[in-house]
């Protein structure tokens, strides 16, 4: 996408759709992962990994805690801002940012802002089942983006800034889609479009993969605290624990 048709795209009223690349159009990618050994979160002292992975039964043995850990996967445009907003909320215990959706395997930063692996920026949410729910989780993303903008949010442009939520189990997929199809109501009495979310099983959806990011992009906002974020209040509320 050329400048031009970045400046008509942020012009442009309602969502806006970028081309997609498909399996066979896409980079190939890596061999290596970006970051084959993830350190700890900077912000949250907990593993970068996902919840079913042994660092976490080795975490919770140090901690002598016991926990129902669940993950979930949030895309609400640049990664950096996205991460931070679930940092302090009582049940998430661990995040990280990543690549997911999309078909190049092991993609870096670089090659993921081209727009030629389908990736959208993520965060991988990590949470306690028993105290926070998965759509408790997501309402937290709903009610700080915009998810009607399509293939952008604020000044980013591109497939990889997409609204997204991946989930991990059929169940978790059945719960995050009825609480979503509940909110449109709510954007649109506050004068938003129609929700343009991409909403599916992870492991449906391009390769069926989350890639860790790069350490420098890991926790950005702690490490830069000065650094880039459009993410805040959309003022739209997203009630949780009324679905039957």
């Amino acid at each position: 996408m050329n400048l031009f048709e970045k400046i008509a795209a942020l012009n442009a009223k309602g969502p806006f759709r970028a081309e997609r690349v498909t399996a066979e159009t896409a980079l190939k990618g890596g061999r290596h992962p970006v970051l084959p050994e993830p350190q700890p979160n900077a912000v949250l002292g907990t593993p970068l990994q996902g919840a079913g992975d042994a660092a976490w039964n080795q975490w919770l043995e140090q901690q002598g805690k016991r926990a129902d850990l669940r993950d979930v996967v949030i895309g609400v445009g640049c990664f950096w801002g996205g991460e931070k907003m679930f940092w302090g909320v009582e049940g998430i215990v661990g995040t990280s940012v990543g690549y997911a959706g999309g078909y190049t395997q092991n993609p870096t930063y670089r090659e993921v802002c081209t727009g030629r692996t389908g990736h959208a920026e993520v965060t991988r949410v990590v949470f306690d089942a028993k105290v926070i729910s998965a759509e408790e989780v997501v309402a937290i993303a709903f009610e700080n983006h915009d998810p009607t903008q399509g293939d952008k949010q604020g000044n980013d442009i591109g497939t990889q800034y997409r609204s997204a939520v991946y989930a991990n189990s059929p169940e978790q997929l059945k719960t995050i889609e009825a609480a979503i199809e509940s909110w449109r109501e709510r954007f649109a009495e506050k004068g938003f479009g129609d929700i343009t979310t991409e909403v599916g099983l992870l492991a449906d959806i391009g390769d069926g993969h989350y890639y860790l990011a790069e350490d420098e992009h890991q926790q950005y906002l702690h490490k830069n605290p000065g650094g880039y974020c459009n993410h805040g209040p959309n003022g739209v509320s997203c009630p949780t624990g009324v679905l039957g």
